[in-house]
């Protein structure tokens, strides 16, 4: 199916019905995708071995009672990258949108479109984020609650071009049926992670780019499951 997009590139002039899927369903439904889009693969090792940079402004502490020293730029190359990773999950929701509306686009577009998008995603995410430790600070369920019934927010943003609070307002409406398969998701991807961290601290100077190495086939694999997530409730509601 073709189909136009708005002045942003993330508008789509159309939606289409988008299959319900389980959560296993979901993530091979995301495999395949990944397999017809290996550049989401590369573009993922490459931001993966971007993280490795800040090691080279880390000098370690000469004594145990020491603070290790800090370069100056690491503060805010970490925001620079936190910024860049939101891009790359921006192109991945993208890539999800594409592949259900059977609509090819190039990644260059895909990239820029999810860039156009980075500072509404910034705010809808400091109000999430903020509210999610409210809930946790009160009681942790509510924490955890509140935490995934605002995660469709960021495919909301991305892939319908809506401002931070009508994305916050989509992606809660998103989540109404789906909180499960989400919290799923995110445990899945939660331990994959823990996995991550642990090859890169415990096999010296090969951990971080083994690890870049597996984050490439998990990152694209969560942000295309999340942004089948939310298409898979707003565009049949």
């Amino acid at each position: 199916m073709t189909g136009e997009y708005g002045r942003d590139g993330a508008t789509p002039t159309e939606k289409v019905h988008v299959r319900q899927l389980g959560v296993g369903d979901t993530l091979r439904w995301s495999w395949d995708v990944v397999r017809n889009h290996r550049e989401l693969v590369g573009l993922a090792f490459v931001v993966g071995l971007l993280s490795i940079v800040p090691l080279f402004g880390v000098t370690p502490a000469s004594t145990p009672s020491d603070d290790p020293s800090v370069a100056p730029w690491v503060g805010p190359f970490y925001l620079a990258y936190a910024l860049t990773v939101g891009v790359l999950f921006g192109s991945f929701f993208l890539t999800a949108d594409d592949a259900v509306s059977e609509r090819p686009r190039p990644l260059k577009a895909r990239l820029s479109a999810a860039l156009r998008r980075i500072p509404a995603l910034v705010l809808a995410g400091l109000v999430a984020v903020g509210l999610s430790i409210v809930g946790l600070v009160v009681l942790v369920l509510p924490g955890i609650y509140l935490f995934h019934r605002f995660l469709p927010t960021f495919p909301a943003i991305v892939i319908d071009g809506k401002g931070p609070f009508a994305g916050l307002s989509a992606g809660w409406n998103a989540s109404g049926g789906n909180v499960t398969k989400l919290f799923f998701v995110t445990v899945g991807y939660v331990g994959a992670c823990l996995v991550l961290v642990l090859v890169w601290y415990s096999l010296g100077l090969v951990g971080p780019l083994l690890s870049a190495g597996l984050a490439a086939g998990l990152l694209p694999l969560f942000g295309l499951a999340l942004g089948h997530l939310y298409l898979e409730q707003d565009r049949n509601q």
